[in-house]
């Protein structure tokens, strides 16, 4: 075979795979072809059940009253513009229902603001914060009752707690008949010493303090004092409490000696400008010369006294004498006697009278 023979086989048989391989290429193209093709049939399946599941279950959420954010949040503000008009409704008819049972506005105001002591004083509200500086009482709204008596009585759950009957008089209650007070079941009695005037200053004994503690003392009623006090600096503070220890020094006195302090209600009361701080001061200076005089001092005030006149918190290390008329007691913090109204009767006693009920007695 000649050169040219061989040539012209070897390029058919060249020709021959280069022909195999292309069909074998595209064959294998084909069939990636295919498989991509198959691949995007089953995902594009895949994608078609899901978008189905998927809004299946919109319908099923629709159905069973699911909602579009869009659609929860306008929900929403409608149902918070419902709640404050709901809130607003039921406030005035509370206040319209207080108001129709006979409670003071002051009073429905305070329900309120539970967690604040609202004091009305000079067709203005003020409003205090309840601390947790200051000991509470801890007596709930029902712990107390008026019995047949007239006087309060405990009927709360604390074994511990015991209660004292008492009256507060003066000059005003006249010749009194201590030992129809006794029979009446009075425990004890603090009888106003003496008093300075709200406008001169002047000071003054009163009446009926030697009548009332030696008619009280020998009928076996225990007696405390106290004194109105209209000090303005700590001068008059000494003048007072001394007044009042010479006056009491013949004499057993079982109870407190205690410091009256009171807003005079007056433009001309020579108290009218005094600070919380001067109050405080001339309080803390009868109080531990009392307590120095071996005696057990007393701050008397209404809630008035201990929030507008004075921060209960600085007054809190002497026994407290609060006086708020009617129940349950409007003062959230620790006191000694309770003053819980100014018409009471007692026999023996003509006229109304302070009621009192100490805690635990002395």
């Amino acid at each position: 075979m000649n050169n040219n023979t061989l040539d012209r086989g070897e390029r058919r048989g060249v020709r021959n795979t280069q022909n195999i391989i292309s069909i074998i290429f595209l064959s294998l193209v084909a069939l990636m072809a295919l498989s991509f093709s198959i691949v995007l049939l089953i995902r594009n399946a895949n994608l078609q059940r899901q978008e189905d599941a998927v809004k299946s279950e919109l319908d099923a959420l629709n159905a069973e009253g699911y909602y579009t954010e869009i659609e929860a949040q306008k929900l929403v503000e409608n149902a918070k513009i419902e709640a404050e008009e709901n809130a607003r409704n039921s406030i005035k008819a509370m206040i319209q229902e207080k108001l129709e049972g006979g409670e003071s506005a002051t009073s429905a105001i305070r329900a309120l603001f539970p967690d604040q002591i609202v004091v009305a004083s000079s067709g203005r509200y003020y409003f205090f914060p309840i601390s947790d500086q200051i000991k509470h009482h801890g007596f709930s709204e029902d712990d107390f009752v008026e019995g047949e008596d007239g006087f309060l009585e405990y009927v709360g759950d604390d074994p511990s707690v015991s209660i004292k009957k008492g009256v507060d008089v003066s000059r005003f209650q006249g010749n009194i008949k201590w030992d129809k007070v006794k029979a009446a079941g009075i425990d004890f009695a603090i009888v106003r010493a003496g008093l300075r005037g709200t406008t001169e200053g002047k000071l003054l004994t009163d009446d009926y303090f030697e009548d009332n503690v030696e008619g009280a003392t020998e009928n076996g009623i225990d007696v405390g004092v106290y004194f109105y006090s209209q000090a303005v600096n700590e001068k008059e503070a000494k003048e007072e409490v001394q007044m009042i220890l010479d006056l009491i020094e013949p004499y057993e006195i079982a109870y407190p000696v205690v410091i009256d302090v009171e807003s005079a209600e007056s433009d001309t009361a020579r108290t009218a400008n005094l600070s919380s701080d001067e109050y405080e001061k001339v309080v803390e200076v009868f109080c531990e010369t009392v307590r120095n005089a071996g005696y057990t001092p007393m701050v008397y005030g209404n809630v008035k006294s201990f929030t507008l006149l004075m921060d209960a918190v600085d007054v809190d290390d002497y026994d407290i004498w609060i006086a708020y008329y009617g129940t349950p007691l409007y003062y959230p913090y620790h006191f000694n006697i309770w003053q819980f109204t100014s018409s009471g009767s007692v026999d023996g006693i003509d006229g109304d009278v302070d009621l009192n009920i100490a805690i635990n007695g002395y």
